[in-house]
């Protein structure tokens, strides 16, 4: 039970390295129900928290919360549910206050993923082809045919970076529990407002609706700057907050 306590603490303070190693020591030793649910938290991606999930319904059949949450992120996976009864294991405790990132790492995360997006949006765009009509109008020397070809590339550019970053975003933060390679970096997390994690409407709310709001000139950006709760218009819209990531060594 001590060790339990120990992974939830981490949980809570979001030390999430250190709650797989005691969670991992946990299931060696003495594997429970609450254990594979508190493993399930930790979980680097989507498909090993679905795993944990179901073995700790395969060890109590009415573990609820392992229930719902399988069920609320496997729809189309039939969850065979009992009649709700009291768990016999001890309930999760709530996430105390979460320890808000700052407005610059934040800014950094974004201009990290920025460039992530952009050569993958280049990528997309060579491969698909579009330089080949600018390239031929420039060998014409065309002004109009010019013209014409880079607007058309303008666009193409313009579309395929939204598309990337749309999948990029939503794909990482579902997989990677509300971080993308730029938050991996600089150990910050989207995580909904009260704690816990995104869900994949949510992680679709925020990254593309959302972003698309906050950038009218970034005003959306910016109003993070005078936010009680520092969140930036996209994260009002999915009811996030972006937090810091302690270190094991930090307390």
């Amino acid at each position: 039970m001590d060790r339990l306590a120990e992974i939830q603490r981490a949980l809570d303070s979001f030390r999430m390295d250190e709650a797989r190693a005691l969670a991992q020591q946990e299931l060696e030793e003495n594997p429970s129900a609450t254990a594979y649910y508190l493993a399930s938290q930790a979980a680097l991606t989507q498909g090993e928290r679905l795993g944990y999930l179901r073995q700790a319904l395969e060890i109590d059949p009415d573990y609820q919360a392992a229930a719902d949450e399988l069920a609320a992120a496997a729809p189309l996976t039939t969850v065979k549910k009992k009649p709700v009864v009291q768990p016999v294991e001890p309930a999760v405790a709530e996430t105390p206050a979460l320890q808000l990132a700052s407005i610059g790492r934040r800014w950094l995360a974004i201009i990290i993923d920025g460039v992530i997006v952009g050569i993958a949006t280049m990528l997309v765009l060579i491969v698909g082809g579009a330089l080949a009509p600018l390239d031929a109008a420039l060998s014409s020397a065309d002004a109009a045919a010019v013209s014409d070809a880079f607007a058309q590339f303008q666009s193409r550019t313009l579309a395929s970076n939204l598309l990337v970053s749309a999948v990029y975003n939503v794909a990482l933060m579902v997989w990677f529990n509300g971080q993308t390679l730029g938050k991996m970096m600089l150990r910050l997390r989207v995580v909904k407002k009260r704690g816990g994690r995104i869900t994949l409407l949510d992680a679709l709310l925020r990254n593309v609706f959302g972003y698309t709001v906050s950038q009218i000139f970034l005003l959306g950006y910016l109003w993070a700057l005078f936010d009680g709760e520092r969140q930036a218009w996209h994260d009002k819209m999915a009811g996030t907050v972006v937090v810091e990531e302690a270190r094991a060594d930090s307390d």
